[in-house]
This record gives structure tokens, C-alpha cells and sequence, in this order.
């Protein structure tokens, strides 16, 4: 891979944070009302708008310029039809449950993009095989630590978090999400593999339902974030009451997207009773 191609992969990742900014900022200012839907724009709401086309319209020829260099005619003709496609309503977004902005002509390219980044970034294919491995071993991280059945998450991702920093060197415990209107704060960030973490502690099978709920919902807010492209789930059982294959499908069923990754552990205490 050459510079050039190096240069522009990461000029266009800048384009994409930006982008993702410009949509947070666009959302609080979505009209609450038929009334203020008929209501003339504000300046702010133009000023975003122009900003958020000049965006895509530089993500979409840089992505398309890479894509030539690197030699891909199949998707170079979808870049030129998915743009074609978008040319007349490229800054469309729509409001998502007050959560995140949703615009088709982003969510398109920067799909595109990503799989051309799996070429480019092939160190980070490994690196994040290597982070899923250490979270599928949260229950030996433990057992090493002298903590065979923990009592809080905290004691979970503590343990798990001083393993990651030996692999790791720019783990950031508590990473902030700022959202408007909530704010997000996975255990993890692991800024080398673009990956964050989420974990949750199921003492129980009716506990291990809240769980999957819970995260249902911070998956919303992951939505469209600048910088991350991999998301994990970890969730951690006291027993063998939950089983890998049922809790994937049901986040499948959620439609979460294809960023996330879900990890069950099963520790070594029992069921505890609802108190």
C-alpha cells in the first residue's frame, strides 16, 4: 500500500468524523412541530447544510479517487451509482427517536469505504482478533486475579482492563460519548483497533433479559460515532443459563447492525435470586 493511498485513507476518515459532528449539531435543531416544519429554516440550519453537502461530496470523490488507485472497477461503478442515486437528496437526514440523524448518502459511503479500509488496515483485522480473544477469557482474566465470583462490574472490567493494557497501549477506561440529549460511556476505547467495549453483569436469567434490553438501547447511541468501527458486547452470566447462538439472533432480530460484536462469558457462581 502506498503512501498516497495511506494519505487519502486517512484524509477521508477526517471527512467522516466531520461529517458525523455536522449531524450531531444538526439535531436539536430538528423542527418539534408541523409549525415550526413550515417554518423558514434558521441561518444555523443552512450554514450545516452547505457544511454537510461540501462533506459528502468530498467523501464521495475522495473515496472514489482511492478506490481507482487501488484498482477495484466494481467499486468504482457503485460509488458512481450510489452517488447517482443520492445526487438530488444527498443531505437528507431524518430525525431517529431524538437518538442520531440518519442520512442514507453517508451511511452508503461510508460503507463503501469501510470495505475498502479492511485492505488498507489489514494489521487491524488481527489486532482486533486478538481484543476479542482477551474478552472471550474474561472469566480466566478473573480466576487469575483471585476474583472467581465477582459481585459488581466494576470488579469485571477492572480485572479485564488491566490485561488490555498490557496489549494495548492507548486502552481509555470510561470512554464519554457526548450525545445531546444522553451521554454514553462504554467501559472501553481502544483507539489502535477502533473498537469499543460495553459490558454488562447478568446475575441471572430474568437479569440476563434487562441486560440485552439495556443494550439494545446504548446501541442506539453508537450510532454514526466518528473514530470507532467495531463494537463489542460483553456480557457477563454467573451461570450456564444463557446460551451464545439465542442471544445473538435476538439482537439480530433488533437490527443493531453488523459493527457489533456480541461476547456471552459464563462464570463459575450460580444463579443468584432476584432481591
Amino acid at each position: 500500500m502506498g503512501t498516497e493511498e495511506q494519505l487519502l485513507a486517512e484524509s477521508i476518515r477526517t471527512t467522516i468524523s466531520k461529517t458525523s459532528d455536522v449531524l450531531w449539531r444538526l439535531l436539536p435543531l430538528q423542527p418539534r412541530s408541523l409549525e415550526e416544519a413550515e417554518e423558514d429554516p434558521s441561518d444555523e440550519l443552512i450554514d450545516l447544510d452547505g457544511e454537510l453537502s461540501d462533506h459528502l461530496n468530498k467523501l464521495y470523490r475522495d473515496v472514489a479517487i482511492l478506490a481507482e488507485r487501488m484498482h477495484l472497477p466494481l467499486l468504482c461503478r457503485k460509488i458512481s451509482e450510489t452517488f447517482n442515486e443520492h445526487r438530488d437528496t444527498l443531505t437528507q437526514a431524518t430525525n431517529q427517536f431524538d437518538e442520531y440523524m440518519e442520512c442514507p448518502s453517508f451511511r452508503e459511503i461510508r460503507g463503501i469505504f469501510d470495505s475498502i479500509d479492511v485492505m488498507i488496515d489489514g494489521k487491524d483485522i488481527s489486532s482486533v482478533a486478538v481484543l476479542q480473544n482477551i474478552l472471550e477469557n474474561t472469566r480466566k482474566i478473573l480466576v487469575d486475579a483471585g476474583i472467581p465470583v465477582p459481585k459488581t462490574e466494576k470488579e469485571i472490567y477492572d480485572a479485564v482492563g488491566k490485561v488490555l493494557n498490557y496489549a494495548f497501549h492507548d486502552v481509555i477506561p470510561q470512554y464519554s460519548l457526548p450525545r445531546p440529549l444522553k451521554q454514553y460511556k462504554p467501559e472501553f476505547a481502544v483507539k489502535s483497533v477502533k473498537s469499543l467495549i460495553e459490558y454488562k453483569f447478568a446475575r441471572s436469567e430474568k437479569d440476563l433479559k434487562t441486560k440485552v434490553d439495556e443494550l439494545y438501547t446504548d446501541t442506539r447511541g453508537y450510532v454514526n460515532d466518528s473514530g470507532y468501527s467495531t463494537f463489542f458486547a460483553v456480557i457477563y452470566c454467573h451461570d450456564q443459563y444463557a446460551h451464545i447462538e439465542k442471544v445473538k439472533r435476538e439482537f439480530q432480530t433488533s437490527e443493531i447492525g453488523p459493527h457489533w460484536r456480541i461476547v456471552l462469558v459464563h462464570g463459575g457462581g450460580g444463579a443468584q435470586r432476584e432481591s
